[in-house]
């Protein structure tokens, strides 16, 4: 079929990522010593379903982030901690009408962090154990039009956590952000 070039799509399409996520170091009481929490990025994927408007467009997607706690206090050490986040989001883009798309995303959804290793470090007691939060999420990113029915993208995203406990520890004010890059598939 002819489409006009400025003729806005609309429809259902997939949309999968994969890139790089790091949560942001964690500030560690006082009554337990001070210091950080330090991690290294991780592998971050992300899958869903979308409905494009034209130049609003919503999602339902399941991210997941596995990251690696490297340093409690100065001393290093290697607990994994997986971040599983259910969103849902609305994007905005400009230039709807063009190849080049750049594009802002926010939503709101339920994570899931996980910690896989039980290790005690100076005053500072990591246990296995799961914490169920809201989490909050922007991106910004740029769309580029392949075909006709898909499309590949890369963004920056910011996340943000409501406060989780991991066995005693209480957390606060806590985050991660990354970069990944993707494809969405219109149906």
């Amino acid at each position: 079929s002819l489409t006009p070039l400025n003729a806005e799509e609309k429809g259902t399409y997939f949309v999968g990522s994969i890139g790089l996520g790091q949560m942001a170091d964690i500030d560690i009481a006082a009554s337990l010593g001070g210091g950080l929490f330090e991690f290294d990025s991780g592998f971050s994927g992300e899958f869903g379903i979308g409905y494009d408007f034209g130049k609003f467009r919503t999602e339902f997607t399941y991210n997941s982030t596995n990251t690696d706690l490297t340093t409690v206090q100065g001393v290093s050490t290697d607990i994994g901690v997986d971040v599983s986040t259910w969103m849902v989001s609305g994007a905005y883009d400009w230039r709807t009408d063009k190849k080049w798309q750049p594009y802002v995303s926010a939503g709101i959804g339920q994570s899931k962090i996980e910690v896989d290793l039980a290790q005690t470090i100076g005053s500072v007691a990591v246990v296995v154990d799961d914490d169920n939060i809201t989490a909050f999420k922007v991106k910004a990113g740029v769309n580029y039009e392949a075909t006709e029915d898909l499309d590949i993208y890369g963004e920056v995203w910011g996340q943000a956590f409501d406060d989780f406990t991991i066995g005693t520890l209480q957390f606060e004010e806590c985050g991660m952000t990354g970069v990944s890059v993707g494809l969405r598939f219109k149906l």
